[in-house]
């Protein structure tokens, strides 16, 4: 995507979307599905990252996002969004912290410039609740099912981690389709 952003005029807006929403239940990693998401892990995610040379370990736990995407959004109205974002991939696939812990989002807050305390007390306030939920709607509204989901236009989605061939191909059928909506009427 970096690639992408640096070659065509792309604008990445990232939404919510969280994997295990309340109420259904967060697997247990210290039973036997351990193994089974292990070697999906191994399967799918091991090998795209060191294929696209990301640091990513197995996290040891399955944690609820909506915190974190709270913690995302408190952060945006900050001017911080991208280093919070950042920051929490990081805390989650490399440090391989508790990213659905207030405790630990107050320190990556704090981490990226923003006020620890102000962000536990906007978690306890459910201050971003109604803006994660709405935003989460949206992502539903666009079919996002999976995570990443990469959607260009009105008119093309990627999901899952893809080569920047695969991405720029995306971006110039959505430009295309885009300039055929455009087009006024030809005269008959």
């Amino acid at each position: 995507m970096a690639e992408l952003q640096r070659q065509h005029p792309v604008e990445l807006v990232w939404l919510p979307f969280e994997l295990r929403p309340e109420p259904e239940p967060l697997p247990d990693l210290t039973g036997p599905d351990r193994a089974r998401y292990e070697a999906g892990w191994a399967r799918g995610v091991a090998p795209l990252a060191a294929r696209y040379g990301v640091t990513m370990h197995f996290p040891p736990f399955k944690p609820r996002s909506r915190w974190a995407h709270e913690a995302a959004e408190f952060a945006r109205d900050r001017g911080r969004f991208e280093a919070m974002r950042t920051a929490l991939f990081e805390t989650y696939f490399v440090a391989n912290r508790d990213i659905g812990a207030p405790e630990v989002l107050a320190e990556v807050a704090e981490g990226v410039g923003l006020d620890g305390t102000a962000l536990r007390a906007a978690l306890a306030a459910g201050t971003y609740r109604g803006r994660v939920l709405e935003l989460e709607h949206i992502a539903h509204q666009l079919g996002i099912s999976v995570v990443p989901t990469m959607v260009f236009g009105d008119y093309v989605a990627v999901h899952g981690a893809q080569p920047y061939a695969v991405l720029r191909e995306a971006y110039e059928l959505a430009r295309r389709a885009e300039a055929e909506q455009r087009e006024p009427p030809v005269p008959s």
